[in-house]
């Protein structure tokens, strides 16, 4: 029996009945489309989407990456794809595939908002950073994004940040009841961090002895076993951390911020990227604008271990 409607209409019909949530109606249009053309890339977009409100993930990664097949520079499908890989715990491919959806749609506040789920949820704190900071730059309103940057900011040690951030979240949100719990506890701990005195500088007498400090003289103490194997232990979780982040910051140098930097510089000769292909001036700058969007976490990442192992050294003296 011939179908009653061509596939585009069926299609249209398809998505104004998931619009209006019918999904039984709406998965029976797309299904008719796709008996007519099933490398059709709406067709495969519509059942992915239907499949993911079902909850049927597998399903849904299914089609998405079948119209990423069919439409490559189809971003929308690139940032579902990964919002999926998101909600199934694959944060690693998610990471992966919204990575490519950021160079599809940049002007994707939603791309970038994923891409820090992913980022987030794997620890990887300093890529998350500027991930949820694109996030918000593009889309100001989007309260779960300032949320989402100041739990980071919170894993970072950062409380100033958390702070500024969770009362940004609460005013576009004001009944976000998980903002309102860590903006309380980041300004608890802000104000514990501010009553801390951390005088690592000292004098010394011609001796060689301590120096009295404040006209009171320094006393020294014996750490118990229990307090040296907190020390060890840390000392090795902080500086196995300094050795990633000097990675990181090394490796966004390299691969990030100095092609930037030599595209930038290029650009003041010739219209010419240094591989060839046609950029524009202002496409370079906001390729160097990214880059180093890219790097100054990295770095700000690196001095709060610094700060973390500095703390740690107040501890233990």
């Amino acid at each position: 029996m011939p179908n009653s409607l061509p596939i585009d209409e069926l299609c249209a019909s398809g998505r104004v009945h998931l619009k209006a949530g019918r999904l039984d109606e709406a998965q029976a249009a797309f299904e008719e489309a796709r008996q007519i053309n099933d490398l059709d890339a709406d067709v495969h977009e519509g059942l992915a989407t239907i499949t993911f409100l079902r909850q049927e993930y597998d399903v849904a990664v299914m089609h998405f990456e079948r119209v990423t097949r069919l439409d490559p520079r189809r971003g929308s499908a690139w940032i579902n794809l990964g919002a999926v890989y998101n909600r199934m715990g694959n944060h690693q491919k998610a990471a992966e595939v919204l990575r490519r959806a950021v160079q599809i749609e940049k002007k994707s506040g939603v791309a970038y908002y994923n891409l820090g789920i992913a980022y987030k949820q794997l620890k990887q704190w300093a890529m998350a950073v500027p991930a949820y900071r694109e996030a918000i730059r593009l889309e100001p309103r989007m309260a779960d994004a300032y949320l989402n940057l100041a739990n980071v900011y919170t894993k970072l040690n950062n409380f100033a940040q958390s702070v500024t951030h969770y009362k940004k979240a609460l005013e576009l949100d004001p009944g976000l009841e998980r903002a309102q719990r860590g903006l309380e506890r980041a300004e608890a701990e802000l104000d514990a961090t501010k009553k801390k005195t951390t005088p690592f500088g000292r004098l010394v007498n011609p001796d060689g002895a301590p120096a009295a400090q404040g006209g009171t003289t320094i006393p020294s103490r014996t750490l118990s076993d229990e307090e040296r194997q907190a020390d060890r232990h840390t000392l090795h979780d902080v500086m196995t951390q300094v050795e990633s982040d000097i990675d990181e910051l090394l490796e966004t140098l390299s691969d990030q911020l100095d092609p930037a930097v030599r595209t930038l510089n290029k650009m003041l000769t010739q219209p010419q990227s240094p591989h060839g292909a046609s950029i524009t001036k202002s496409e370079a700058l906001d390729n160097f604008t990214e880059a180093r969007a890219q790097y100054l976490p990295r770095l700000a990442q690196l001095q709060a271990t610094l700060r973390r192992l500095r703390d740690h050294e107040v501890k233990y003296q």
